[in-house]
């Protein structure tokens, strides 16, 4: 066969062939192997906004709702969340932030007379150990400070793992009506979280916080809890190939 028929098959050859990579990366592709949609997939959702568009959405937390580590403000899980339901994004948000914190910023929060408040609190007093009864306390007075019948509530559990916190948290937000959206699993996620030592629009990162696909995975389970997107496949890595302490090039 001469070299121009090969060149006048080749298009068709590779055309072939990258359908068949993607009908195999389609249907071979692992939950555990992290998360089901990139921060673009996020963006691509149709949104339910239920009456929410144009409204005031209020993101009250720590330094995930702040904004730690996604690459891009917009790329954060308040602004994704805020785009996809058409509605003015309102930050109280500090890094550090246990749920102390927001107890005098309530009034902030009721000042911008929110339709939506999502209240991300809960990883600083996992990991500072707040008492689980004054933790109760505290997030009790903030779940019934911002829940109203003109608000939609949204608790997001402690992205540090901590199931006892995350009972608090779930248990409050039925008392007021409002809905729990769990984290667990999502800390496992090794691509859910930040490069140590890489940038963002907040400065250099590190490995605890959310990247880019984490804060997508949890926007998206926001926007799940809200009737307004598919929930984040959500599993642990596999496991990684142990390589050997010492390589020898030259066996003996």
């Amino acid at each position: 066969m001469g070299q121009a028929a090969m060149r006048a098959r080749s298009p068709k050859l590779v055309t072939s062939l990258v359908w068949l990579l993607l009908l195999a990366l389609a249907i071979g592709q692992p939950a555990v192997k992290g998360p089901a949609m990139a921060p673009s997939e996020v963006i691509g959702v149709h949104a339910d906004n239920q009456g929410l568009q144009g409204k005031v959405y209020v993101a009250l937390g720590d330094s995930i709702s702040a904004g730690r580590f996604a690459t891009a403000q917009d790329g954060t899980f308040p602004a994704l969340v805020a785009d996809k339901l058409g509605m003015t994004l309102n930050l109280v948000a500090h890094s550090g932030a246990k749920a102390s914190w927001a107890i005098p910023e309530l009034s902030a929060v009721a000042a911008a007379h929110p339709a939506l408040v999502t209240i991300e609190l809960g990883t600083n007093d996992a990991g500072f150990n707040t008492p689980p009864d004054v933790f109760a306390s505290e997030y009790d007075t903030i779940v019934s400070a911002v829940a109203g019948l003109h608000t939609r509530v949204v608790c997001i559990g402690s992205w540090l793992p901590s199931s006892s916190l995350d009972a608090i948290i779930a248990q409050a937000c039925q008392r007021y009506s409002a809905t729990f959206v769990s984290l667990n699993g999502f800390y496992g996620v090794n691509d859910f979280h930040g490069q140590d030592g890489g940038s963002s629009y907040l400065g250099r990162t590190d490995w605890f916080h959310p990247g880019d696909q984490g804060h997508a995975a949890i926007a998206a389970a926001v926007l799940s809890a809200l009737g307004a997107g598919p929930a984040p496949i959500v599993g642990p890595q596999p496991p990684t190939p142990k390589i050997p302490d010492v390589i020898r090039t030259h066996p003996h």
